[in-house]
């Protein structure tokens, strides 16, 4: 048997094996955090508009002495757009942890530790250990991301 081309992204796509659910959700949770990391020290807001629902999102950051709730991507990538910016010239946001997924109908919940990190302005390494909770929906065919909670430790915090 002859092996198919592969060159046509429709050889490609048409002899994809399918996925479960759970590695969809995870398989999204890796693009948004690699989403996370700067490019050029900006943080890539159209990246993560790739994964997020069009409609209103909820994103709460705990930072134990104070939180911060953002309703709209554009809303919650100002702030941290901001926040990272001034503090990294560079930084990357890394899974720490197994993810867990627990799926039920149309919604997805995840769970993992996670690392932001990065270089400041004064050529120090920085980082700080993270616990999120994502909340995925599937429409029309795509698990996007509907809510985030994100608590980190207060004495770990790099900002």
């Amino acid at each position: 048997m002859v092996p198919p081309h592969l060159s046509s992204p429709l050889s490609v796509m048409t002899n994809r094996e399918p996925t479960s659910p759970e590695t969809e959700v995870k398989t999204r949770i890796f693009a948004w955090c690699s989403a996370w990391s700067s490019i050029g020290g900006k943080l890539p807001t159209d990246k993560l508009r790739e994964i997020v629902t069009d409609g209103p999102i909820r994103m709460v950051t705990d930072f134990g002495g104070h939180m911060t709730v953002n309703v709209s991507l554009d809303s919650y990538s100002a702030f941290w757009s901001s926040l990272v910016s001034e503090t990294f010239s560079e930084w990357s946001l890394l899974i720490d942890s197994p993810i867990d997924v627990a799926i039920s109908g149309n919604m997805a919940t995840a769970g993992f530790h996670a690392r932001l990190q990065g270089v400041t302005h004064e050529n120090t390494r920085k980082s700080q250990h993270q616990h999120s909770r994502q909340v995925f929906e599937y429409a029309h065919g795509v698990w996007r991301l509907v809510q985030e909670q994100t608590t980190i430790a207060p004495e770990e915090t790099c900002f």
